[in-house]
């Protein structure tokens, strides 16, 4: 397929654009600002701050995949902050919907990124693509995120909404940012540690996107997360054993809120129980659904790999 990918330089994007390449495509970039003239057939430029789209560019598409978006782990929320990190996802969505709607030849798919934040905060409660958007800033962002892509919808396009948990991946993401201070014997749990973290390994990210992209029965939301949801305090457990590491810093609940913000209480301390039912029950099978596994895997295993050692268990 020919398959259109914005976002493509981001963790996710990075590692989608080699396995799809890999695999046969061809992948057409979104690119800010002119096309490289030596890449006329597989860039296409685009400004979405203002709307602009080089549709000239869209020829053939048979499938469209965003991934992008400003981080919204970069720092603390101000107003300024928080409307650039959700106009960065609506405006972006919104004019690749359009784009996409207006061809004569139509692609027959659009997955565009979202993530489980949709849900906000909601403690015990089981999670599936079914169950009602939360509160909060990340949950009103998904749902304009998720809305944006209409266009799209409305003209006969498959939509795939990707809900992501937490990616890990010793790359970059969570995993890259709380490594040193457990190495250092400085982790700990946040809060009460009783919150549910949804998670899941880049691989079975990569893995699931290419399986969403030829499956035409899937559409709508889909959670992209492993089928074992684990609370902060046993994430925290498995990373200190992971690294032979005590992790005794505990960070209480107004420390977050006081360092981090509305950014640390809601990728901190809100609670997803998140279920990936539309995978499951489609057939999808994880490579990594255990996180005692893919910690050692990314933390352990593919740094001694990368050495020329091999690492056992």
């Amino acid at each position: 397929m020919r398959i259109l990918v914005a976002g493509g330089s981001g963790l996710v994007g990075t590692e989608l654009i080699a396995a799809l390449t890999y695999d046969g495509h061809q992948v057409v970039k979104l690119v800010r600002g002119r096309p490289n003239l030596m890449a006329r057939n597989t860039e296409i430029g685009w400004d979405p701050e203002h709307g602009a789209f080089d549709s000239s560019g869209l020829r053939r598409i048979d499938a469209a995949i965003h991934l992008g978006g400003v981080s919204i782990a970069g720092g603390r929320w101000n107003s300024k902050r928080k409307l650039l990190i959700q106009e960065s996802r609506v405006r972006s969505t919104h004019l690749i919907s359009q784009a996409l709607a207006g061809m004569s030849e139509r692609p027959k798919v659009l997955i565009v990124a979202s993530a489980v934040g949709y849900y906000g905060d909601r403690g015990e409660e089981p999670l599936t693509e079914d169950s009602p958007p939360g509160e909060g800033f990340l949950a009103e962002t998904a749902v304009r995120w998720e809305n944006a892509a209409d266009s799209a919808r409305e003209a006969g396009i498959r939509v795939v909404h990707a809900r992501f948990g937490l990616i890990l991946s010793r790359q970059g993401g969570l995993l890259s940012k709380i490594r040193i201070p457990f190495q250092t014997a400085l982790g700990g749990k946040l809060g009460s540690g009783r919150q549910w973290w949804s998670w899941i390994s880049l691989s079975d990210v990569v893995n699931g996107l290419s399986y969403v992209l030829d499956n035409e029965d899937i559409s709508g939301p889909v959670n992209f997360t492993a089928p074992t949801p684990v609370r902060n305090e046993d994430f925290t457990k498995l990373m200190a054993k992971t690294l032979s590491r005590p992790a005794w810093l505990n960070v209480p609940e107004p420390l977050v809120k006081l360092v981090f913000g509305q950014m640390g209480t809601e990728t901190m301390l809100y609670s997803q129980r998140a279920y990936p039912e539309v995978l499951r029950t489609s057939g999808f099978e994880w490579q990594y659904d255990d996180l005692d596994d893919v910690l050692f895997h990314e933390l352990i295993a593919a740094r001694s790999d990368s050495w020329g050692n091999t690492t056992s268990r």
